[in-house]
């Protein structure tokens, strides 16, 4: 396997894994017994999916529907590769699976479609199995559980295709993961963030400290929830990963992104900070 997608995997795998994460999950949701077992079922179905690419048989319900999306310029493209949908009582699921097309880098194609496929009939394996499982123990008692795992072009130009990758769950509460794709259409290869600048560079602490004052200026006038205070020290906002996610914008603007939880309240849903050229533009490549 390249080892572009072994660290893009390995990013997208370990997306669900923060405990900080499930715990401010599990802060929001309902203390009833019936939402309790809600946020381990949809838990469940996150993890089955994020603990690694297994190979399944597709579902019987999977309506395989390659459409071209519209609006995509060049030879690189994205089409829809398959669709399921599933509407039933409390019970919905919406999954649809992308697949690129006219990459330079054919290895690099085919091993990044294998990945959306797989990921794509995980998602509904482990939903079909939740809805089993919770009809068996709620009976014809109503029970909301949403998901949706889609996709949405952030950037599609001459140089750059930007994809990003999202599963939403919904259950009394509501969580979302990203996984971003930056792909240079000229080479064909996977965008890292390290990339993007000199090496040795202080990239991380030169991004995190404007994004931290960009926070404090929404906490300040905007009424912006993000979590800076000492009483919720664990966790605070300190700085990015190295392999934060990220995507390229039509403006050639780098954009830091997070999920939902990751680094302020649920009502800020997935943050995104484009940092601006003057910030960065000595350590950039």
């Amino acid at each position: 396997m390249l080892k572009e997608v072994k660290n893009m995997k390995e990013e997208y795998e370990n997306i669900h894994a923060s405990e900080e994460l499930k715990k401010r999950i599990q802060v929001t949701l309902k203390r009833r017994k019936r939402a309790l077992w809600m946020e381990r079922m949809t838990a469940s179905l996150a993890l089955f999916l994020l603990a690694g690419v297994i190979s399944l048989n597709m579902s019987s319900g999977l309506a395989y529907a390659v459409a071209e999306v519209p609006g995509l310029q060049g030879l690189v493209r994205i089409v829809t590769f398959s669709k399921y949908e599933f509407k039933e009582d409390g019970y919905e699921a919406k999954v649809e699976v992308p697949r690129i097309e006219g990459l330079l880098d054919p290895e690099m194609e085919e091993e990044l479609n294998r990945i959306f496929q797989e990921n794509g009939e995980a998602v509904i394996q482990a939903f079909e199995a939740d809805v089993r499982e919770l009809k068996k123990n709620f009976g014809d008692e109503t029970v909301h559980m949403g998901l949706e795992y889609n996709y949405q072009i952030k950037t599609d130009n001459a140089d750059i295709l930007a994809l990003d990758i999202y599963l939403f769950q919904a259950s009394g509460s509501s969580s979302t993961v990203h996984s971003f794709y930056n792909i240079d259409k000229k080479t064909g290869k996977l965008i890292s963030l390290e990339s993007l600048f000199s090496e040795g560079s202080e990239y991380v602490k030169t991004i995190s400290a404007y994004i931290r004052q960009e926070m404090e200026r929404q906490n300040r006038e905007e009424g912006g929830m993000f979590w800076l205070e000492e009483e919720t020290e664990d966790w605070n906002f300190k700085e990015i990963r190295p392999d934060q996610n990220f995507y390229i914008d039509d403006q050639g603007r780098l954009v830091i992104c997070f999920d939902k939880y990751e680094v302020a309240a649920g009502a800020a849903g997935s943050p995104e900070f484009p940092i601006p050229d003057s910030v960065i533009q000595k350590i950039r490549r």
